[in-house]
């Protein structure tokens, strides 16, 4: 059987926008209806909330990103048909409720259902409110992927071989603003980890990302220039993108959708910036 081979969520574009999305092939493939097996668990499967409480002082402010959702930017398409920027609004707006209700954090949204917003007023918004860190959602694309048919008569791609989360984050800028990035990064994956989420080995990453020794799953950004992330290298706080999953992974896209794995992403990440940048201030990590 034929296969193709994907890597990326779709924000992997020039800085002047991240608008590209990872080339489709157009190779024809045998459609595999029994491929894959959902009865069959994937690693990570089960997922624990963490305990959370409210820290003293004041609260953290997040500028929360739902990637894609600019104008021709989508993003990438699940294995059940799913939009990228359809997955990452409804998941944004879940993670910021579940923030909000720890009483420990002061969230804003990049964008709303239905709108599109260009990358840099993204940015934009992040200094605007003092933002103490920039969390950008995604899913990722990723694997050897076949056709298989999600219900009868619809086909759609499937890929069983490279499953789990990665943090992204820039080693770009001053060092104090350097460190803060990688900081969080580390102690976001780090979180998610803790609360059982499957870390991704990165090994289709050669050449974009390293892995960052310091935590299973967290990469640093190794374009080349122009090719390197906005929203990681000209954000003046710390900001990290979180490939939630391998969007191709039926297992782990199904698995996305349950409430119980988004209240435990939502803890792990509140309990990941916490670690990361306590009481600080935006200012200080410049």
């Amino acid at each position: 059987m034929s296969t193709w081979a994907l890597s990326g969520c779709g924000d992997r574009g020039a800085d002047p926008g991240d608008a590209s999305a990872p080339a489709e092939s157009a190779e024809a493939t045998e459609p595999a209806a029994t491929f894959p097996d959902l009865s069959t668990p994937d690693p990570g499967a089960l997922v624990e909330i963490p305990p959370f409480e409210r820290p003293p002082g004041r609260k953290l402010r997040v500028l929360l990103d739902a990637g894609h959702g600019a104008e021709k930017n989508p993003g990438n398409t699940s294995s059940f048909g799913v939009a990228e920027q359809d997955f990452t609004i409804d998941l944004a707006l879940d993670v910021e409720a579940a923030l909000v209700a720890t009483d420990a954090f002061e969230v804003r949204q990049s964008r709303r259902p239905g709108e599109l917003s260009p990358y840099p007023a993204r940015i934009a918004a992040a200094s605007a409110m003092g933002a103490d860190a920039f969390v950008s959602l995604h899913s990722d694309v990723r694997g050897n992927v076949r056709e298989w048919s999600p219900v009868p008569a619809v086909t759609a791609r499937a890929s069983l071989d490279a499953p789990g989360f990665s943090v992204l984050f820039s080693d770009e800028g001053g060092p104090t603003l350097a460190a803060g990035r990688r900081k969080l990064a580390v102690a976001v994956a780090q979180s998610m980890s803790d609360a059982g989420f499957f870390a991704y080995d990165g090994a289709e990453y050669e050449g974009l990302y390293a892995a960052e020794p310091a935590a299973a799953g967290a990469f640093v950004d190794r374009h080349a220039d122009t090719k390197r992330i906005m929203v990681l290298r000209r954000t003046a706080m710390p900001a990290v993108i979180v490939e939630t999953h391998n969007a191709l992974d039926p297992r782990e896209a199904a698995r996305w959708d349950e409430a119980h794995t988004r209240e435990a992403f939502a803890m792990a990440l509140a309990r990941g910036l916490v670690a990361a940048l306590g009481l600080e201030t935006s200012g200080q990590l410049r």
